[in-house]
């Protein structure tokens, strides 16, 4: 077994071997589907990761690096190194990608995080494919049976197998959703790529209001904007039919809740500035971005001074020369006002740790913030220019780059 702990990917003899700083992980492919990790002074133990591993294979062009002119930088190669660890991950989950049968790669991709739960159950009972392609939000909570279950050994993979067999309605019940039929509709309503423990958990308990299954039972189809919507009182509260059919049409929101981010700091700084009034009805994406504007232009006038003595966490990533993290409340509120933007507004979230904002300044000077996307890494939240003006490619690519040392998903 290799011992060398510095990070990089390799797929070898059907096995995926992950290298961090800290430890290896060995993924084996079809059919065994047994994951195993060692950390430094500790025995290889079995462990269920929650990181993608599988994304849709496209065929790679071979083509030497390409370089691009942008904002009088001059020469800026757009390619990676061939080496690179971004090179390295693509190639190797690549081929473990090709390793599992053709059905169960395509049915499972679609998925954002724990993948590796609903490739043994697709592997253990093959109907389970067809199970996740007619509802694939019950079938994700099916895979993760231990997450709906307050003492996870009542139940195992056999006993999730089994209950597959079912009717979905019964499945549902057995997860602790209702048992329903209107329940069942519902969730066979929301995309694969929505899908998430953190989602279904608390829309498990947000099933129990009837108001909220008839707010759901009357959209089209459902994505994870909707259901942080949904399952937020505070934010059901000012959300609007309107405004919830707006979000379920919106493509991006199947990936991320932006808009029930966006709401939920609108509802902050409006309750800050107005704590007499009640709460607003938003009635459309378009009213929401205006009163968030607003909102953020008094909520700095009138909050700025108690924000100096916000004590603000360690940055999640170590920055670089370029890339430099902002750890004051101070300097968050100096990079509002030189880039002129609201990202002093974010101060109470980097305080949870929800979020993490950095100065870039080299391509060009922009601000950068970064998230924990459902598969555990951390992403792109917005990288913007003075103004919110949208920056350019080079300078998404190096904050790529660096963000790929950190990456271990698919």
């Amino acid at each position: 077994m290799p011992r060398d702990y510095s990070p990089g990917f390799r797929f070898k003899e059907g096995k995926l071997y992950l290298f961090t700083d800290e430890s290896v992980m060995l993924l084996q492919s079809w059919p065994a589907l047994k994951a195993v990790r060692k950390e430094r002074g500790i025995a290889w133990t079995e462990f269920t990761p929650n990181f993608r591993t599988i994304r849709p294979y496209r065929p790679r062009k071979k083509a030497e690096p390409s370089l691009q002119l942008e904002l009088n930088l001059g020469a800026i190669p757009v390619r990676r190194p061939p080496d690179s660890l971004a090179n390295q991950r693509r190639r190797a989950f690549d081929q473990f990608r090709l390793s599992l049968p053709k059905p169960v790669a395509a049915r499972t991709e679609k998925f954002q995080s724990w993948q590796w739960v609903l490739l043994r159950l697709f592997c253990a009972r093959e109907q389970t494919l067809e199970f996740a392609a007619l509802n694939p939000a019950l079938c994700f909570a099916l895979g993760n049976y231990p997450a709906f279950f307050e003492e996870p050994r009542r139940a195992s993979l056999e006993t999730a197998v089994q209950v597959s067999e079912h009717r979905q309605r019964e499945i549902a019940g057995w997860l602790g959703f209702p048992a329903t039929d209107a329940a069942v509709r519902i969730l066979a309503k929301l995309a694969p790529e929505s899908a998430s423990v953190e989602l279904l958990r608390p829309l498990r308990q947000a099933l129990e209001n009837p108001g909220v299954g008839k707010a759901l039972a009357h959209l089209p189809r459902l994505n994870a904007g909707v259901i942080a919507l949904v399952t937020d009182p505070g934010l059901l509260a000012a959300s609007t039919p309107k405004l919830l059919l707006e979000v379920a049409e919106i493509q991006p929101e199947k990936y991320r809740a932006v808009v029930s981010e966006m709401l939920s700091d609108t509802l902050r700084m409006f309750q800050r500035i107005h704590p007499q009034r009640g709460v607003p009805r938003i009635q459309s994406l378009a009213g929401l971005r205006e009163m968030h504007e607003r909102g953020s232009v008094e909520y700095l006038r009138n909050e700025s001074p108690r924000m100096h003595s916000f004590r603000l966490p360690s940055p999640s990533l170590k920055g670089t020369p370029q890339i430099v993290p902002i750890c004051t409340a101070e300097e968050l509120i100096e990079e509002g006002r030189a880039q002129n933007n609201c990202v002093a507004t974010y101060a109470e979230r980097v305080q949870h740790r929800a979020i993490s904002i950095y100065r870039v300044l080299k391509p060009e000077r922009a601000t950068l913030s970064i998230i924990r996307s459902p598969d555990g890494d951390w992403k792109i939240c917005e990288v913007k220019i003075r103004s919110n003006g949208q920056v350019a490619t080079v300078t998404r690519q190096l904050v790529d780059s660096w963000l790929d040392r950190y990456a271990l998903s698919a």
